[in-house]
Parts: structure tokens; C-alpha cells; sequence
């Protein structure tokens, strides 16, 4: 057993080299019962040790392992990596083992292992007025199923008016003067059900492809000016109380992108769009 571990130690020096990303400067050596991996670490990494044996090229991740290993391993010289074989196989007989320190930063160990979906989006909301909205949307799914809430205005925020007119401008059959002033207070708030149909077919977990549909509330309010310097609400394109929205998304190694339809009462619509990531 001895004999082994010391003539590994010359092959595995280059195999570590070649497979350790931060990892440098790798020594093996064996004490007693454990092998002893140390080494010199560049960043702050996710660590992990793993082994194959014969003419095998598939390796396997070592669990009896303790010291420099594991989740937020900091940078520095001589970290330490002690693998006990014996507490992980009743007999430890095997030849040509070669061993990897793999290296992963946070986020790569993430995006590996994360079994929740993040996403982050800006907002863009367009009716033909024109009139132009933005906000964001939030959401998480897990395995595929998961929540949303969005939002949006444009950030104006008028005075609810006191008359209201009809679609030629008249107020209780009397249609006063209008100047060419027009204001619009306008938002909406949704949350609802988001879904990835692509979550048990796709290899790399940020590549989705999906849809989403939920409900809330909004207001749009168009006021005219009138010249004696009241602000009259426009009846005919204001509403204000149920809002829902539906679309689809997909995203591109974590790049999200959204586009759906957004409605106030069923009368007032908006297309939405959305560009952010998923992570």
C-alpha cells in the first residue's frame, strides 16, 4: 500500500495540475490511513475532491473528506484536503488512482446546483396612444412551477378628477372649453403562476421556455385641461379596478426575455415586453 501511494504521487502531480482551475501547486502524499491533498488556492472557490482508479475515466466525489474543502474555501497557500479511504470503503485496494481538485466559484456552483429559478426583469408596457409604462417583474420557480409579481407606470400620478366627460368632451350635456393639455395617471400590479416547459428536458438549468398568467389591479385615468384650469377625466378610455396579464418567456444560459398582453377592466390593453436574467 505504501509502495502504491508513493509511485502515485509522481502521476498525480501533473493530472492535478491539469484539472485544478485555481487549484495550484498540488502535493499528494500519504499519512497513516489518510492521503493528504494539499494545495494553493487563487480565489475564494467551491472545492471538491474527486477520484478514479484503473483504466476507469469516470471520476467519483470523495465524501470522507475534511479541512480546506467543500463551500467557501478562501484563497491562500497550503490549504488542506484530508480523505479518509477507510471510513468511505471497508477495503481500500485499488491501482493507478488519480485524483481531481476541482474548483468552482459561487456562482458556476450555483447555476449547477440550484434548485431554485430567480428571475429579474425590466418592464416595458405600449398602448397606441402612444403611451409608454415601465417596471419590473420578479419571480422564482422550483422544478419548473413557480410565482411572479409585476408592476408598472408612468410615473405620473394626477389627482383623481372630480367631472368626468363623454367621448365628444361633454359634461352633463354641457361641453366646456378644452385646451390642448392632456395628463394620464397610469399603473398596474399583478402576481400570479409562471411555468417552465422545458425544465426536465433541457441539460442547462437557465435555458427555459415557458408562460405565465396572473391578475390585480390597475388604474389608467386620461384628464383633459380646461381652460378655466379644471382637469376633466376622459370616461371613454379611463378605467380603473381588475387588471390581468399573460404571456410567455424563454431565456438563453440564464438571458430572459417576456412578451405579453396586460388589460384593465378587459377594455384597456398593453403589450408588454421584458428583457432581464435568471439565475
Amino acid at each position: 500500500m505504501i509502495h502504491r501511494i508513493g509511485f502515485l504521487c509522481i502521476l498525480l502531480f501533473s493530472a492535478l495540475l491539469l484539472h485544478a482551475e485555481n487549484a495550484s501547486n498540488i502535493r499528494v502524499r500519504q499519512e497513516g490511513k489518510s492521503i493528504i491533498v494539499t494545495y494553493d488556492l487563487s480565489q475564494k472557490s467551491v472545492v471538491r475532491l474527486l477520484m478514479a482508479s484503473g483504466s476507469s475515466e469516470s471520476y467519483i466525489e470523495l465524501k470522507a473528506v475534511s479541512g480546506d474543502i467543500g463551500k467557501g474555501v478562501y484563497s491562500g497557500k497550503d490549504r488542506q484536503i484530508v480523505w479518509k479511504p477507510l471510513d468511505e470503503h471497508k477495503k481500500f485496494v485499488a491501482k493507478n488512482v488519480r485524483f481531481k481538485v476541482e474548483t468552482q466559484s459561487a456562482y458556476e456552483y450555483y447555476t449547477q446546483n440550484a434548485k431554485i429559478k430567480t428571475l429579474v426583469s425590466g418592464q416595458l408596457g405600449y398602448f397606441v396612444a402612444p403611451q409608454l409604462s415601465y417596471g419590473a417583474m420578479i419571480g422564482q420557480m422550483y422544478k419548473g412551477i413557480g410565482w411572479y409579481v409585476s408592476g408598472r407606470s408612468n410615473f405620473q400620478f394626477n389627482a383623481p378628477a372630480e367631472l368626468a366627460c363623454d367621448k365628444q368632451g361633454y359634461i352633463d350635456g354641457e361641453r366646456p372649453f378644452y385646451t390642448s393639455n392632456t395628463s394620464t395617471t397610469h399603473y398596474i400590479i399583478n402576481a400570479g403562476f409562471m411555468m417552465d416547459v422545458l425544465e426536465k428536458t433541457t441539460k442547462n438549468k437557465f435555458n427555459t421556455l415557458g408562460l405565465y398568467v396572473g391578475a390585480g389591479y390597475g388604474k389608467r385615468e386620461l384628464q383633459w385641461e380646461t381652460t378655466d384650469g379644471l382637469w376633466v377625466k376622459y370616461a371613454p378610455t379611463s378605467h380603473t379596478g381588475f387588471s390581468g396579464n399573460i404571456g410567455v418567456f424563454g431565456s438563453l444560459y440564464g438571458v430572459t426575455l417576456n412578451v405579453g398582453v396586460s388589460t384593465i377592466n378587459f377594455k384597456y390593453m398593453e403589450i408588454e415586453a421584458g428583457i432581464g436574467f435568471m439565475f
